[in-house]
């Protein structure tokens, strides 16, 4: 019996060393087949466990595409026509029967989807060239354009970018002698209203001959997409050069600004947007820190691409007035203000500096002001100079400088070309520093 059992046990130990020896002989031949080696011939390849898996051209990868949706066609030329209308290339002089045909597309066909057709258009004439272009723009725009804020359209200090963005900007303003400042109670209400003058002077002059506002403001931009809410709260210090009853001037709240900006049309040669913002009458009037009204101003916001390094913005707005001292001081006005961009250096691509050249200009419709030339006995018993035919222009550089897109700084100055006529101040000079988030 035990001789048995012990016969039993050799067999069983043996099966069990045959076993592990086969394992072993199996993992040996399965690392010589990772280390380069062949398979074993019996083994099954892919193909053969899963009969329709596709091998060498035998299924295309066109047949594995859903054949419900069509490819878009005509992309090739993609960002390659002029002035950024993302038309394919259309030679000059072309026939009349191939000037207009679809470009952009395949070639005899319209477009694929996603893109509009779009017929071209090319002239050698200087304003039909120019008109093609606008009409490209338009109806032709580039399908690989992003819609989007960058750097180089919103270098302006006086100008206002078209597109609105999410930020915040502090800005210092000094406006040194300006003159006529009564004039349609734009900036400081006229007499009755606002600051009243020293009866100690002799002869008695109606206003000073000018004023001085040294302006800290902060500017709160709320922007998603094509839409953006405006917020802008100023802290202001004037002085009069002859001073007034209470002192040289006075400090405090100015006139605080809000209201709502949008992008209407957005390509990439020609940006289109809207303005409209409303000035609430917070700063006191009597040291010239408000103009004792509400006003609007309404208009358009526009930006055009000249090339790479160069864009031009510009704004065209009306400024209304409601209330004050009326008929005789407010009055409407159009204010136009440009703004000619042009980036000069980079340290990379993100650390761009850009040159501008702006010229504001305010072209008075209604409305007067008080004159310190109209000397009276009684400073308040004088009859206001009528504004309409006078207009105010201003020219001057600035520099800006962008620490990648979410921060930047510059200075800017602005001078008077007309002084004789007033102007809100024969020089201005502006920082501002800007975060965007």
């Amino acid at each position: 019996m035990n001789l048995l059992t012990t016969r039993s046990l050799i067999a069983v130990a043996g099966r069990a060393v045959l076993l592990a020896l086969l394992a072993l002989s199996g993992w040996v031949s399965t690392v010589h087949c990772q280390e380069g080696g062949s398979p074993p011939a019996d083994l099954p390849l892919p193909n053969q466990i899963i009969p329709d898996l596709p091998t060498g051209n035998s299924h295309p990868l066109a047949e594995m595409i859903d054949g419900h949706v069509t490819p878009v066609s005509g992309c090739a030329s993609c960002g390659s026509a002029p002035l950024g209308g993302g038309l394919g290339g259309m030679p000059r002089g072309a026939s009349g029967a191939s000037l207009y045909d679809p470009v952009g597309c395949c070639p005899g066909s319209e477009c694929g989807q996603g893109r509009n057709t779009c017929y071209g258009c090319e002239h050698d004439g200087f304003l039909a060239r120019m008109l093609c272009g606008v009409y490209e723009c338009l109806a032709c725009p580039d399908p690989c354009y992003e819609p989007g804020w960058r750097p180089i359209m919103d270098i302006g200090f006086f100008t206002e970018c078209a597109r609105p963005v999410s930020q915040q900007r502090i800005r210092l303003t000094s406006y040194q002698h300006m003159t006529n400042y009564t004039r349609n109670s734009y900036k400081i209400a006229p007499p009755g209203l606002g600051p009243p003058m020293t009866a100690a002077r002799a002869p008695y002059y109606l206003v000073d001959p000018s004023v001085n506002i040294n302006e800290a403001s902060l500017y709160t931009e709320i922007a998603a997409g094509n839409v953006g809410v405006i917020l802008d709260v100023p802290f202001l210090m004037t002085d009069f050069e002859h001073g007034l009853l209470t002192g040289g001037g006075g400090s405090g709240f100015g006139n605080m600004t809000t209201g709502i900006k949008s992008t209407i049309f957005d390509s990439e040669l020609l940006q289109v947007g809207w303005k409209t913002v409303t000035n609430l009458p917070v700063g006191l009037t009597t040291v010239g820190l408000g103009n004792g009204l509400v006003s609007m101003e309404i208009g358009g916001l526009v930006g055009l691409k000249i090339s790479e390094d160069c864009f031009f913005q510009a704004n065209f707005t009306e400024w209304i007035p409601f209330g004050g001292l009326m008929p005789f001081y407010p009055g409407a006005m159009f204010i136009t203000r440009m703004s000619l961009n042009q980036k000069v250096w980079q340290a990379n691509p993100k650390v761009p500096v850009f040159l501008n050249l702006e010229y504001s200009g305010y072209f008075f419709q209604a409305g007067g002001y008080a004159a310190y030339e109209n000397i009276q006995t009684n400073p308040w018993a004088s009859t206001p100079v009528t504004s309409p035919g006078y207009s105010y222009h201003q020219l001057g550089p600035g520099i800006r400088v962008f620490m990648t897109e979410k921060l930047d700084a510059g200075f800017a100055a602005q001078f008077s070309l007309n002084p004789e006529q007033g102007s809100w101040g024969d020089q201005q000079y502006r920082v501002d520093f800007r975060f965007r988030y």
